[in-house]
């Protein structure tokens, strides 16, 4: 058989692909080709959790949304990994699932049959390696390892004492019965503090297989459509010549949720009118791109009384000291995935969570609209978000050409109820840092201004100035039964075509209420036992 010719492709090595890779090579003979458009995650940031901030700005797409009009007109980054082992290599490692009531919305509200919590859980539990937990929510016997945080910062200990005073309960499981309280985030990271993305927990697993190519540092520029049917993919390396790769079986497109529909446009699967636009002729027309849905998050801070936070732990010589304790250890502050703890919290009585908070014990000066935190050092940062938008967005092609980035227009803040639920969130985050626990380690809150606690629209304002994405992309190639509302149905085939699926956060028809990285491994888990049970090339 030529180079050229596998019986899979898989467009994109991220939380998603490296799974769909490892099940096919585990439980079929089929040969296997995973192209992904970053390079490797061998650097050693990567592994370490608290080189997070330094991962994202570059191991990442350089995704930009269009000016917000309900957001201050404020051009918005939304970072997507750019590299193997994709999200799950440049995330803050939080292990959270959602509620129940998201997924059995998905199919009692989308149509989106078999996909309801029940029928998802398994799933959770196929993928989770849970060294703590265990009963009818939990496994221990997945690839994914899943952790208890093997450094808790004092600040973060405060943080969840004074969310126990403003009434939350503590817990230890937010993805079992309950979500609602105050406690630890468990974390994507192994028993000696390394970071667990799904290209070590996966793809390392068969990465050694004959039967699998992994091309990196390959673009997809589109899926090669013959008669209604995917027969293979065309790619290039490094701006080098295209190269067209075959597929006998399926292409799986796992690119993300601006990735994969940005590779369907290129294909000719789209809204015909934007696709005649970009002088691309339409093979399929699809509601591609549309639907798009985020979380967006707004930060709390406030200074400490005392140098304690994890400020300039990351530069000098504690960065050096740190560095070699974990390294040599497995210990210390370099296994901090610095957002340690969190909280969800019902705000408008409507029986779950609809707020949740990630606690950082130093200031989030990552994006710093108001820039009012130049100049300070020592503080802490509650993130609070607004779990369930209804505002929905687009992504379009800025042009035919596959190495043009796509036009992101998230229309983040467009619904009124998304910014009085953002408010909400301010004002839980308010109450917990102004609590005993925390008063008693911080010194004050600079961020919002104290003049804007009791003011609505002030913090109105606040909300629309200040709201940053938390990289929570998804619903752009949205699954469901009718073409004229969904990509793809619900064994997750694109409407109309042949031998191509999309197996991605860009399927889910709803963003769960939490972060978007254990979802997207148990829908890719599902997808892959859909896809080995209905090819006839097994």
């Amino acid at each position: 058989m030529a180079e050229d010719r596998y019986d899979y492709i898989i467009v994109g090595a991220g939380s998603a692909g490296c799974v769909i890779a490892y099940r096919l090579i585990r439980e079929t003979r089929a040969r296997v080709l995973l192209l992904e458009a970053g390079g490797s995650d061998r650097h050693p940031l990567v592994r370490m959790p608290s080189g997070v901030g330094k991962v994202i700005p570059t191991k990442t797409w350089g995704y930009v949304t269009a000016p917000e009009p309900a957001a201050a007109h404020r051009e918005m980054t939304m970072a997507q990994g750019r590299i193997l082992g994709g999200g799950s290599s440049v995330n803050g490692m939080i292990y959270i699932r959602g509620q129940r009531e998201d997924y059995d919305r998905w199919a009692s509200d989308y149509g989106c049959e078999g996909w309801s919590y029940a029928e998802l859980l398994p799933y959770f539990r196929k993928a989770e390696a849970n060294e703590s937990l265990g009963g009818g929510f939990h496994s221990g016997a997945g690839p994914l390892p899943v952790s208890e945080n093997r450094y808790r910062h004092p600040l973060s200990m405060a943080f969840i004492r004074g969310g126990q005073e403003v009434g939350l309960d503590y817990v230890n499981d937010f993805n079992g019965a309950t979500q609602q309280g105050v406690g630890y985030y468990q974390t994507t990271t192994t028993a000696d503090g390394r970071r667990a993305s799904t290209s070590r927990s996966y793809l390392d697993a068969v990465r050694n297989d004959p039967r699998l190519t992994i091309v990196s540092e390959a673009l997809a520029h589109r899926v090669v459509l013959e008669n209604g049917r995917a027969t293979g993919v065309v790619y290039s390396r490094r701006n080098g010549e295209p190269v067209t790769a075959h597929a006998g079986c399926e292409v799986i497109v796992s690119a993300g949720a601006i990735g994969s529909p940005k590779l369907l446009m290129l294909s000719g699967i789209g809204p015909a009118s934007h696709l005649e636009e970009r002088g691309i002729d339409c093979v399929a027309e699809l509601p591609v791109g549309q639907g798009l849905q985020d979380h967006l998050h707004i930060s709390v801070n406030a200074t400490t009384r005392e140098p304690v936070s994890l400020y300039g732990q990351d530069s000098g010589l504690a960065a050096l000291r740190n560095g070699f304790q974990w390294l040599l250890f497995g210990s210390g502050v370099g296994t901090s995935n610095v957002l340690e703890a969190g909280a969800f919290v019902d705000s408008c009585q409507q029986g779950r969570p609809d707020v949740q908070i990630h606690f950082l014990p130093v200031l989030d000066t990552w994006d710093d609209p108001d820039g009012i935190l130049e100049g300070y050092t020592h503080g802490v940062s509650l993130k609070a978000g607004f779990l369930q938008p209804e505002s929905r967005g687009d992504v379009r092609l800025s042009s035919a050409d596959p190495h043009a980035l796509p036009v992101i227009r998230a229309n983040y803040l467009t619904e009124e109820g998304d910014v009085e639920g953002m408010v909400r969130a301010v004002k839980v985050a308010l109450d917990i840092a102004r609590s005993g626990p925390m008063s008693e380690c911080c010194d004050r809150i600079i961020q919002p201004v104290d003049s804007a606690w009791g003011d609505h629209d002030a913090l109105v304002d606040f909300v629309r100035r200040t709201s940053k994405t938390v990289y929570h992309p998804v619903g752009t190639c949205r699954m469901g039964p009718r073409p004229d509302t969904a990509v793809v149905d619900t064994e997750l085939r694109v409407h109309g075509i042949d031998g191509l699926r999309v197996m991605d956060a860009s399927v889910f028809p709803t963003v769960p209420s939490g972060n978007t990285n254990a979802p997207t491994i148990a829908v890719a888990e599902k997808a892959a036992d859909k896809l080995i049970a209905s090819s006839h090339c097994n």
